[in-house]
């Protein structure tokens, strides 16, 4: 089949949205001529005519959530398409832009959440959409109601797209995804002599509970479990002000795309028994499917897509959304006496991440339904942009 992918940016940098796009197009590859990849879907002059727009009517102008800008901005791409005929188009995480071509195509629409329940739950979501949120989430029924197959990694997802959109059930599909990194050596980790490694992975500080994190790793270091926090993704700034306890480290931002940073990511990874991630609010997380290709059980909150990425009491540790630096010891200090429960986690990590979530089991997943869909007849509905 001729497929063809949209995004946000290039699919095919990993540096776009973290590579997601760039690891679905190479494993979905497999199974499709992708004879269409669309690298630049708006032209240059998008953002800054908007955001002039947007100044000019004192913000009452979301450009982002403007059917009729972005439906021109978007002619260059739709008319490709048009020229190309893609028998499917996958579109990433963009309804913003994808409601210009999901009347015209038959499209899988992929995403890790709906914008509906974003709004709220994520501040920095909630903030940047604004006095926009009625037009983005009146773009995202519109691309719900109209792609011919709708994909999520978490059932959280997908009971929103079905509660709060109304979305047929026939089309929409929970599908785990995988890691944006290599697997390890494919052994079960066991607790060694040593200090428990924990590992901390996350850009955005608050809402990924560094806080709490650091905390938590204070509090075992005071009741005389001797361990360390590694910290990647932040530097020791957020702590400004702050004492850092003796036993965090800080390593910064360590990209995947160059070399001595991902050999240094890599390591750190290695050296972990626990991937510690205590966080607020979360789509998916493919961190945790990453900590699971290195058969590295996680401690995390039971909020968003967590639960739909770490089984809880099988491959980790899911506390509830309100459980303190305390409780997060607790459950840790416990797993750490427990040589045999931590040796059985980490092996049915590393089952998960061959079973599950890996792309290649997921383009197999996609291909298939979306075969099916299509043989059916099960189009889109067709129209005139």
């Amino acid at each position: 089949m001729r497929a063809a992918m949209l995004t946000y940016g290039n699919p095919r940098s990993v540096g776009t949205w973290s590579g997601i796009p760039s690891h679905m197009l190479e494993a979905l590859s497999a199974h499709f001529e992708f004879t269409t990849v669309i690298e630049a879907p708006l032209p240059r002059w998008y953002r800054p005519l908007g955001l002039v727009l947007k100044a000019l009517t004192l913000r009452r102008f979301q450009y982002t959530a403007s059917r009729t800008f972005t439906r021109l901005a978007m002619r260059g791409t739709a008319a490709r398409l048009a020229a190309e005929q893609p028998d499917v188009v996958f579109a990433v995480s963009c309804s913003p832009i994808a409601h210009a071509v999901t009347a015209a195509h038959p499209t899988v629409y992929i995403a890790d959440a709906t914008v509906r329940q974003m709004i709220g739950y994520y501040d920095l979501m909630t903030r940047s959409v604004g006095r926009s949120a009625g037009g983005a989430d009146a773009l995202e029924a519109q691309v719900i109601e109209e792609s011919a197959l709708i994909l999520y990694p978490s059932s959280w997802a997908r009971q929103s797209a079905l509660a709060d959109y109304g979305a047929d059930a026939a089309k929409v599909f929970e599908i785990a995804w995988g890691a944006n990194m290599p697997a390890g050596n494919g052994q079960p980790r066991t607790l060694q002599a040593g200090p428990l490694r924990l590992l901390f992975v996350g850009i955005e500080w608050e809402r990924k509970g560094g806080p709490l994190a650091v905390a938590a790793a204070a509090e075992l270091a005071a009741r005389g479990l001797d361990c360390r926090l590694d910290i990647i993704g932040n530097s020791a700034a957020v702590m400004a002000g702050r004492p850092v306890p003796a036993n965090v480290h800080f390593h910064g931002l360590l990209r995947k795309d160059v070399p001595e940073q991902a050999a240094a990511l890599d390591r750190l990874f290695e050296e972990a028994h626990l991937l510690f991630l205590p966080t607020r609010a979360e789509c998916y997380g493919i961190v945790f499917a990453e900590a699971a290709t290195r058969g590295l059980p996680s401690v995390s909150i039971a909020t968003g897509g967590v639960p739909s990425v770490v089984r809880d009491g099988e491959t980790g540790i899911l506390l509830p959304p309100g459980a303190t630096a305390a409780n997060h010891a607790d459950a840790i200090a416990a797993l750490a006496a427990d040589p045999a429960r931590y040796a059985s986690m980490s092996a049915a990590a590393l089952v998960d991440a061959a079973q599950r979530l890996n792309w290649a089991v997921w383009a197999s997943e996609v291909a298939a339904i979306v075969k099916r869909r299509l043989a059916a007849g099960l189009h889109a509905p067709a129209g005139p942009l």
